[in-house]
């Protein structure tokens, strides 16, 4: 259905690392319909909270999707991070590449609109990682960098002739080339506008602007309507009594979505086509 990866994080009743993405999501699947969910945490899409939480303390918690149980937001997003750099380490190894932590300059992405605490928190969270596990940390190894400015790197190296869609002649490798960077993300939407200058280097024309109207956005406004016809009473029941049912439904919507034409025109109230 994806190929891009769930932000889902699956923890057992020591609140010790299970599993990640789409095998937190099938894990937590099976638990469910075994029955044998109730002292385990599952977290989803929990990135979006460093966004919406204006006052992000080191003790602020998260609620995992029963809404029964809560975790500090901290130890959720460390054991993340503590995931992706030992499953890319893993994977070097098996490919016969010994590196180690401390040989890799180490690049945390975040959305550009989030702001200086919520990046700050992110940093943390990696630093604590390197503490916990005993690993070499050096702090000239992490960097963090906006993921329009990360994508707008990547873009450098594609060969926009060949891009559907493109202009003919049109290249970002040029000197002098002015290029917008949309960044359509689970979470947020970044907007930004670049210029290829000298020396290979790229300036930012345009700060980057945008907000949380990501595709979760879209699913929340489904959940909203979906409350509306139903209850709340009713909704909030199936969540706590019912968690395979909804996750059921959480899974259907995503499918549904994904099949919307976007060339497709509604005519009428656009609140009801939503």
């Amino acid at each position: 259905m994806s190929f891009k990866t769930p932000t889902c994080l699956l923890l057992d009743s020591k609140r010790e690392f299970v599993a990640f993405g789409f095998d937190a999501e099938d894990q937590w699947t099976d638990l469910l319909y075994e029955e044998e969910h109730e002292e385990y945490y599952f977290f989803e899409r929990f990135k979006m909270n460093l966004h919406n939480n204006k006052n992000i303390t080191s003790g602020m918690l998260l609620e995992d999707v029963t809404e029964k149980k809560q975790l500090p937001a901290f130890d959720v997003f460390k054991l993340s991070i503590q995931y992706l750099v030992n499953h890319l380490l893993d994977l070097l190894e098996k490919q016969g590449n010994l590196v180690k932590h401390n040989e890799v300059r180490w690049v945390l992405t975040v959305p550009a609109i989030w702001t200086d605490r919520a990046k700050k928190f992110m940093r943390s969270c990696a630093e604590a990682f390197s503490i916990y596990s005993r690993l070499v940390y050096q702090k000239d190894n992490l960097f963090l960098a906006l993921e329009p400015e990360t994508a707008s790197i990547f873009c450098q190296y594609l060969s926009t002739e060949k891009l559907k869609g493109s202009e003919p002649g049109f290249t970002m490798t040029s000197e002098g080339t002015e290029y917008m960077v949309v960044d359509l993300g689970g979470g947020t939407a970044d907007i930004t506008v670049h210029r290829k200058v000298a020396n290979g280097r790229l300036k930012e024309l345009h700060r980057a602007i945008g907000n949380d109207c990501g595709g979760t956005a879209i699913d929340k406004r489904f959940f909203e309507l979906f409350e509306e016809i139903v209850g709340k009473t009713v909704l909030n029941s199936l969540k706590r009594e019912c968690p395979l049912a909804y996750f059921d439904l959480v899974r259907e919507f995503e499918s549904k979505k994904r099949t919307v034409e976007t060339k497709r025109v509604f005519y009428g109230n656009p609140t009801r086509c939503a």
